[in-house]
């Protein structure tokens, strides 16, 4: 009976991770959208801020190229994150399915 109990506890706790999981994953895909915005509105207005860019040592290119790979890493990490929760959310229901069984 003891082991129900801990199987129990332990199926509410990996169901809260997964819950937290996907909840990381939305707000990472909401940061991931602004940053697509902003790389966006700052490709397009390359020559307002061209000047601030040569203040800071950089032409707007390699800023642009920074931008684009800081991009390219946010979408591998939540790429990385949603295996994880989808493999989460499936082990939760694999310990219910059985456990009802």
């Amino acid at each position: 009976m003891a082991t129900v109990a801990a199987d129990s506890a332990f199926v509410r706790r990996l169901a809260a991770a997964a819950r937290a999981a996907w909840w990381t994953f939305l707000i990472g895909a909401g940061v991931a959208v602004v940053q697509f915005l902003v790389y966006s509105a700052v490709s397009h207005c390359e020559a307002s801020w061209s000047g601030m860019a040569s203040f800071m040592q950089a032409d707007p290119q390699e800023l642009r190229r920074l931008m684009f790979r800081f991009m390219l890493a946010i979408r591998l990490v939540l790429v990385i994150l949603a295996i994880g929760a989808i493999f989460l959310s499936l082990w939760v229901h694999r310990l219910r399915r059985v456990g009802d069984a």
